[in-house]
């Protein structure tokens, strides 16, 4: 799959939202995951072990939804594209010239010149600036002559809990939520476990057009071509079933599914054919992902999750 993001950062308009509404109350313990000396999010909600977590009344209702809509593809592992790179005080900050004047950068990025961009049509940027434990990531990123500058981005600290952008408002991914936060990091699996939620791309028009739910904030706006009523939205989270068998899987897969029962997956973008997952080299390039292991994530379908019990549903327009 070239790219899994289809409508990343797809604003431009101004947003008529509703009411933001209570975030889900499924905290059961911290996360343990680090990240070169810095908490991947110290905290609520990507680090929410949700293994009791209520489901949702109508999670049957938007799981038949997505695949009344054309959704019966499984999961896929998108490996070799994403890079975490990382900086130092030493490291220049530079100033991110926005590409269309309605997605701002108000803070300078540290970067330098060989820091790794995704090469597919997304053209994400990540950087974790080690010191500070900030993290940076920007969408359809570009660097040369002209400096650096991108379509829209966000950044976090990491050792807070996640902050959802303003209502209508996108990161590096069309929901709002973190890339980093949400992505399968080659030092996740050298510590034994996935200890946090993962980012999913659902494949396109098969979820909702403008509703979405904290901790997103945006949607892409893609219209759903499906007829239900029940249209799940950005920022929904999705537990695999704990009766899902992985006997005689791979270690990688094996930690892909157990992180899924415990953590979750956030609706976080679209993209083509495939239900996606992002994964990300080691920090020297390396895709160390082994693809005959995280081929057998295709055996996951929709059916196989719960809906968690969503937050208020907001709209934007």
């Amino acid at each position: 799959m070239a790219s899994l993001a289809l409508g990343a950062c797809s604003g431009g308009i101004t947003p008529a939202v509703t009411p933001a509404g209570a975030a889900s109350a499924a905290a059961l313990r911290p996360n343990l995951s680090t990240f070169y000396g810095c908490p991947a999010f110290k905290g609520h909600p990507y680090n929410d072990v949700i293994t009791n977590a209520r489901v949702d009344k109508h999670s049957a209702d938007y799981i038949d939804s997505m695949i009344q809509a054309g959704n019966t593809a499984g999961f896929y592992a998108s490996t070799g594209n994403e890079q975490i790179n990382l900086a130092d005080k030493k490291t220049p900050l530079l100033t991110v010239q926005p590409k269309v004047k309605y997605h701002q950068f108000p803070v300078p990025y540290p970067w330098i010149s060989n820091f790794f961009i995704e090469p597919t049509s997304d053209h994400h940027a990540l950087v974790v600036q080690t010191h500070s434990c900030r993290v940076y990531e920007s969408y359809s990123t570009t660097y040369g002559s002209g400096g650096l500058s991108a379509y829209c981005g966000a950044n976090w600290q990491l050792r807070s809990h996640f902050k959802p952008m303003p209502a209508g408002t996108p990161s590096a991914m069309a929901s709002g939520l973190s890339l980093f936060g949400g992505m399968v990091r080659w030092e996740d699996y050298q510590s034994g476990a996935i200890a946090h939620a993962l980012d999913w791309t659902a494949i396109a028009h098969t979820v909702a057009e403008y509703q979405f739910v904290a901790p997103a904030s945006d949607t892409d706006r893609l219209a759903f071509y499906g007829s239900s009523s029940y249209q799940l939205p950005y920022g929904a989270r999705l537990r695999l079933k704990a009766s899902f068998n992985t006997s005689g899987w791979g270690p990688q897969a094996t930690m892909v599914a157990n992180a899924m029962k415990s953590y979750g997956v956030y609706l976080a973008d679209t993209g083509s054919s495939s239900n996606g997952l992002y994964f990300s080299n080691d920090q020297y390039g390396n895709n160390s992902w082994s693809g005959s292991d995280l081929s057998v994530l295709s055996q996951i379908k929709l059916g196989d999750f719960d809906v968690i019990k969503l937050p208020k549903v907001q709209s934007v327009h």
